[in-house]
């Protein structure tokens, strides 16, 4: 039967999002659709607007019949890891096809820039090596690398999801998965500032409900969703960037000096240049703005921050493998579908004294943490429950 699988945040979950869902299963019309969702902390290497639960609740009401947990060191990671962990927890559960957006919905365009990243031949590494050499930032550097080879490839690897669509395709033959890749138009500017009720952007959507301009947030958001984010304000369950700032500051301060370069992704000189904003740094703005470069960008100096924060340390990451199970966020609990779940053992939210057991306990520090952000008890994961619907 032909399962349709998403990798997404939904942070939080709004018009497009709705559409992307809608119109992967016109064009499947599969039995069944997994959500890997990124759970606490996002991609981006920040606290997650929502929680997961209320996420997959909104992902459940639009189209989804199962919402998975995507583990927290696998979304702490660049475009090409994050995509390898997703896909990979995707296939273990037995999908047929992968949706996924880009700016450059053209198969024939994404696949060539797949490959020549994935096969990565001489005339590619040596002018790698030598933008490297500049000082650019490697995702700029690997952009033109790539135009030296395939004319038109730097500027299609500019776009943020078409940069993601083209790492999902190198997943999909760097572990040889029997996959159909399935691409959706993306709508909209991912980079826009202002809210547009079709084809928002979920970072302005945030924006504008940080700021207070509820009006034009709920605009972009379908009513399930708009119901969550509305319950999560009153309840005070939402990240406080000031507690961030709090949190990040005393774990930067209790680290010793050397352990700044065992960090993920701390080369370059990037993992010094944080030691030394440890003591005189006020919040995570200032060290985003500090670090930020043409060398650093700032979604890897968020994710070394949440790193130092959750004390991931570069070795562990070598030593992970590919996620051997997942954590059910919610379910659609009709046709028998979970007959589909074909390799990858699925565990509810366990107890406290199960987490000793757990495959990666950072997990559990993670949803710690976010409570901690929301000004909530560290107990909040234990008060979650996985989250149902019925028939659409």
């Amino acid at each position: 039967m032909p399962v349709l699988g998403v990798v997404a945040e939904y942070d939080p979950f709004h018009a497009g999002h709705a559409f992307h869902l809608a119109e992967s299963r016109r064009l499947v019309r599969p039995d069944a659709v997994y959500v890997a969702l990124s759970p606490c902390w996002t991609q981006r290497g920040l606290p997650a607007f929502l929680s997961p639960y209320d996420r997959a609740a909104c992902a459940l009401a639009s189209g989804a019949d199962a919402v998975f947990a995507l583990p927290v060191l696998w979304t702490l990671r660049d475009a090409e890891h994050y995509a390898l962990g997703a896909v990979s927890l995707l296939a273990g559960l037995g999908i047929t096809h992968l949706a996924f957006g880009a700016e450059v919905p053209d198969l024939s365009l994404l696949q060539p820039v797949a490959d020549l990243l994935e096969d990565q031949p001489a005339p590619f590494q040596q002018t790698l090596k030598a933008v490297l050499s500049r000082g650019t930032g490697y995702p700029a550097a690997q952009a033109e690398a790539a135009e030296s080879c395939i004319p038109g490839a730097g500027l299609l690897l500019s776009a943020p999801n078409n940069t993601l669509a083209v790492c999902y395709l190198r997943v999909i033959r760097r572990l040889r998965l029997p996959l159909i890749p399935v691409i959706i138009p993306r709508r909209g500017s991912y980079h826009a500032s202002g809210v547009h009720p079709d084809a928002p952007s979920a970072s302005a959507v945030r924006e504008a409900l940080r700021r207070g301009d509820y009006g034009a947030a709920f605009s972009s958001l379908p009513p399930v969703s708009a119901s969550r984010v509305r319950q999560a304000l009153l309840s005070a369950v939402v990240p406080d960037p000031a507690a961030y700032d709090l949190l990040l500051r005393y774990a930067l301060q209790r680290m010793p000096e050397e352990a700044f370069s065992c960090l993920p992704d701390a080369a370059e000189g990037l993992g010094d240049a944080l030691s030394g904003l440890r003591f005189s740094a006020c919040s995570f703005a200032e060290i985003s703005a500090s670090l930020t470069s043409r060398r650093y960008s700032s979604a890897r100096v968020s994710r070394l921050c949440a790193h130092a924060l959750l004390g991931v340390t570069a070795e562990r990451l070598r030593r992970l493998s590919l996620p051997s199970d997942t954590l059910l966020l919610g379910l659609r609990p009709n046709h028998g579908m979970t007959a589909g779940w074909k390799d990858l053992p699925v565990r509810i939210w366990p107890n406290a004294s199960e987490w000793r057991s757990a495959a990666d306990p950072e997990d559990l520090q993670a949803w710690r943490l976010w409570s901690l952000c929301c000004r909530q008890p560290a107990t909040l994961p234990f008060t979650e429950k996985t989250v149902t619907a019925g028939p659409l």
